[in-house]
């Protein structure tokens, strides 16, 4: 009877590369915010398009523990008016009051 093989006679698979990822542009009010958000906050910013001409849905996240959580959002923004509320919203508040 002939004995059992300990290893593979098949060559090990080779792991794909990982795709690039690719940097989105998005609007001048958007860039603009987003760069005032990094400066003065920690808070991440997650923006949303669902269609090709659609407004963009925007939310700024806070880290708590492993996880990031919503504390502001806007739908359907299209211009800078819907997101400078961010700056006066209770949220943004809070945090300035327990970070100073």
């Amino acid at each position: 009877m002939p004995r059992s093989r300990k290893t593979s006679t098949q060559p090990k698979r080779k792991p794909k590369k990982p795709e690039p990822v690719v940097e989105k542009v998005y609007p001048e009010y958007i860039e603009n915010f987003k760069k005032q958000l990094a400066e003065k906050t920690p808070f991440i910013l997650k923006v949303d398009q669902y269609s090709k001409d659609a407004a963009y849905h925007i939310g700024v996240l806070a880290k708590q523990g492993r996880t990031h959580r919503c504390i502001w959002m806007v739908g359907f923004a299209t211009g800078p008016e819907h997101v400078s509320p961010f700056w006066t919203s209770q949220a943004y508040k809070e945090w300035t009051q327990n970070h100073t």
